[in-house]
């Protein structure tokens, strides 16, 4: 059994034929795919004709963020949180007060507190849960927010970092 895991994982996906693909959608070992309807639908007849509940569903997009913003389970406290309060609270300096206002104006140009809310959740999470994760990777280095947030542990602000290279 354990051999055929590790020969499933360095399968080229090219290889997979729709059946195999439904048996390891059935046994749980594909991860988070993307397949065409069709194939579900085939699966979710096959399931009913078993007397089984289906494991996997069709997920429609939502058309809009603000709909897909809908769709995200985070509690009320995090979801209303006031962002200009939540950040005042953890600046020491006016440099860094000055830095809060000017990324949450971009944040808020480019409709993302949603997903800055969803980051303090996730945070929030991860350390009720003793979750390890790392010092900070890529471009969201660059954001203070994502720092003051525990996102990162990369201070923008010290290492003068231009928050423009995380939100283009």
């Amino acid at each position: 059994m354990i051999h055929s895991k590790i020969a499933l994982y360095n399968m080229p996906m090219t290889n997979l034929k729709e059946n195999d693909l439904v048996e390891l959608l059935y046994q749980g070992k594909a991860g988070a795919l993307t397949v065409a309807s069709e194939l579900l639908t085939d699966y979710n007849i096959g399931c009913q004709a078993l007397g089984q509940d289906p494991v996997f569903t069709i997920k429609s997009i939502p058309d809009s963020v603000e709909d897909a913003i809908m769709e995200w389970n985070i509690p009320d406290s995090i979801a209303n949180l006031d962002l200009n309060v939540y950040f005042a609270e953890k600046v020491k300096t006016l440099d860094e007060a000055v830095r809060v206002a000017e990324e949450l104006a971009l944040y808020r140009e480019r409709k993302m507190e949603p997903m800055l809310r969803f980051m303090i959740y996730l945070v929030s999470v991860m350390k009720e849960n003793k979750i390890v994760w790392g010092v900070g990777r890529g471009s969201s280095v660059s954001s203070f927010l994502l720092y003051l947030a525990g996102l990162h542990s990369v201070n923008s602000v010290k290492y003068n970092l231009d928050i423009k290279e995380f939100i283009r």
